[in-house]
């Protein structure tokens, strides 16, 4: 995705248009600003700064041609090909400014055909999140010593995330925000049970919590999990992850919103938690249980082998 300089159209303009001013009219001295403007400004459109030219660009390449051809008649020394020394005070040539000005015409007439299929849309704020920030960087929602430990993968599906939003694009916001959510509790898990899951079967978000939770419960453990971290992962499971799975879900921009922040709040849990390497053994010198694995043993079930 580009973001558009409007400011580039206006220039274009306004460079083109420059060279039939009165003063600009008078001497070929006057004519040099105006013609070197032109022939940069309208480079840049042509190679596809702006965006890239399509059914204009023919026009745009004859236009170019013709106000470079001129420039080089009255301010190029053909022997040298340097620049002529002095000024020219001559009148500008009539015929030349009618050839340049029929060039212009045609090209401004294709270029509006083709700026009218622009596919260029105004996407709004959302939230306290600028539209720049979301459609663009979004993973910096993590502070900069997290973005170390989370997975790159995971960011790449928060950017994703962010572009969606942008769109109004609920559904498609939540699913790479859970994408990003499964990557960081594949790592948050690896480090805390060591190693990857033996099975396929095994590596599975449903698997992953159980066996931290269980790892939460067990007295002996050194090295525990966050008990808020699975709560949340559990909140983010039951409330979003599995109705998901449903074809007949879909997610409107005010639940993706409220799923960017739960998502991006357990993603930076769960990275602290690794940057740091502290273990959460106890909880107000209690040891931490997570009351939502014990109460509900069928919260854990996940319908949809293919989604896991």
């Amino acid at each position: 995705m580009q973001q558009l300089n409007l400011y580039r159209f206006y220039e274009l303009g306004s460079t083109l248009r420059r060279m039939f001013c009165a003063k600009a009219q008078q001497h070929v001295a006057n004519m040099f600003g105006p013609l070197a403007d032109a022939q940069n400004v309208l480079d840049g459109f042509i190679k596809g700064e702006v965006f890239a030219l399509e059914s204009s660009k023919a026009d745009a390449l004859r236009l170019q041609s013709k106000i470079g051809a001129i420039f080089n008649r009255y301010f190029i020394d053909p022997a040298t090909k340097q620049l002529r020394a002095g000024e020219n005070q001559d009148p500008v040539d009539a015929h030349d400014l009618n050839m340049i000005h029929g060039l212009l015409d045609k090209f401004e007439q294709s270029l509006s055909a083709e700026l009218a299929l622009l596919p260029a849309f105004l996407a709004g704020k959302r939230g306290i999140y600028s539209t720049t920030e979301l459609a663009d960087n979004a993973q910096a929602v993590f502070s900069d010593h997290l973005r170390k430990t989370i997975p790159a993968a995971a960011q790449t599906e928060f950017n994703g995330a962010g572009r969606a939003l942008v769109f109004g694009m609920g559904t498609a916001a939540a699913v790479h925000m859970l994408r990003a959510v499964d990557m960081m509790l594949r790592a948050y898990y690896e480090a805390f049970v060591g190693g990857t899951a033996s099975t396929k079967g095994e590596r599975n978000y449903t698997m992953y919590l159980k066996k931290l939770a269980a790892l939460l419960d067990d007295e002996d453990a050194t090295n525990k999990p966050d008990r808020r971290v699975i709560q949340m992962l559990i909140q983010v499971k039951d409330h979003y992850r599995n109705p998901l799975l449903l074809p007949e879900t879909n997610l409107s921009i005010d639940e993706a919103m409220q799923l960017f922040g739960l998502s991006s709040a357990v993603i930076s849990m769960m990275a602290e938690q690794l940057a740091s390497r502290q273990p959460v053994t106890k909880v107000n010198g209690n040891t931490s249980r997570v009351s939502a694995v014990e109460e509900d043993e069928d919260s854990f079930d996940y319908p949809l082998q293919a989604a896991q």
